[in-house]
């Protein structure tokens, strides 16, 4: 693969419209194509727009997702967050399946997690959805997290129900042949500050127990699934940057503590959390930088850029490479490039 492509392959970004006859989705397409993208995510609602985004229906997803993979090659990864609940862009009045919170999944008997967590996963089957940057494993140590507790997105507080609990779910996508994305590295239910909106310290708060999650789901899985830092300041790993962005927190703490050897996928970067700091093309080049293998950038948050953003993505990312600010740049993104065939069996 020449770099071009190597760079296009370790982007994963939003796209505009629900059907690629749309003129807003033919503008992305064009840009995506230039830049040899090869993973798209998925939301339901545009926020600068205010209208829906993607997901209108089960029939009108399974052709865009067929539409959009043969416009950008059968290799395309196509991401979704579905952990549930609150946090579902597949919805039930859309004609998609019923979800459920974490919060009430882990209340079920065992014999309903497994066939809920297998229906889940043959739905995005069906679909075409590669990556389910799902389930959220995140404990609710402060019950009143904003965008953790509060929203059901967790499967508890104690260590061993939501280590069993994201086990189930994951088994479940695997067994489909979906892979599963655990979230939010080294732990976000700690926190009081929702990070769309802004950087959030976890100095003071983050508590053993909620690393040791994702350690004990990587001992389990191995490289079967993928991680998901977030844009968490902990100034005991790293005094400046969130682990999104940070060596110390993925290279250190994550590959070289934890034995982590699988995909590591970036918190979308258009949060506020790191847009307003980093922008747009320094944050993608700092997150490979750091350790990332695939880096999200939704293009759709508080903050939204104008479409422009994935070309000045890949251009900053290769200029980085250029001027040594991602080290051996090519080599590493190779590497990367192999992890992620790994993950999707290819």
């Amino acid at each position: 693969m020449t770099l071009a492509e190597l760079i296009g392959a370790s982007l994963m970004l939003g796209i505009r419209g629900c059907s690629v006859n749309q003129s807003e989705t033919r503008s992305d397409l064009e840009a995506l194509t230039g830049i040899h993208c090869k993973g798209i995510v998925l939301f339901d609602h545009d926020i600068a727009g205010n209208h829906p985004r993607n997901v209108l229906s089960p029939e009108q997803l399974e052709k865009f997702i067929a539409d959009l993979r043969h416009e950008l090659g059968e290799d395309l990864i196509v991401a979704i967050d579905q952990e549930g609940g609150q946090v579902s862009r597949l919805k039930q009045e859309q004609g998609f399946l019923p979800s459920v919170s974490a919060e009430e999944f882990a209340s079920w008997e065992e014999i309903d997690q497994r066939q809920y967590a297998q229906r889940q996963a043959k739905q995005l089957k069906r679909l075409g959805i590669d990556l389910n940057l799902a389930p959220c494993v995140d404990l609710a140590v402060e019950p009143h997290s904003p965008i953790i507790a509060e929203k059901g997105r967790s499967f508890g507080v104690d260590h061993d129900k939501a280590v069993r609990c994201a086990s189930i779910m994951i088994q479940g996508h695997m067994d489909e042949g979906v892979r599963c994305c655990i979230k939010h590295f080294p732990g976000h239910g700690s926190s009081l500050i929702d990070s769309h909106l802004g950087m959030c310290d976890i100095t003071q708060t983050h508590t053993p127990d909620e690393t040791r999650v994702f350690a004990s789901l990587i001992e389990c899985f191995g490289d079967e699934i993928a991680v998901m830092p977030g844009h968490l300041i902990d100034k005991r790993v790293d005094e400046r940057l969130p682990a999104s962005l940070s060596s110390a927190h993925l290279s250190g703490a994550l590959r070289s503590m934890l034995g982590f050897e699988g995909v590591i996928i970036s918190d979308s970067l258009d949060m506020r959390a790191v847009m307003d700091q980093y922008g747009d093309g320094r944050s993608a080049a700092m997150a490979i930088s750091a350790g990332c293998d695939l880096v999200i950038d939704g293009l759709n948050a508080p903050g939204y850029r104008e479409p422009e953003a994935p070309v000045r993505i890949a251009d900053a990312i290769a200029k980085a490479i250029g001027s040594g600010r991602i080290p051996h740049g090519e080599e590493r993104l190779t590497q990367s490039r192999a992890r992620v065939d790994r993950l999707f069996g290819r």
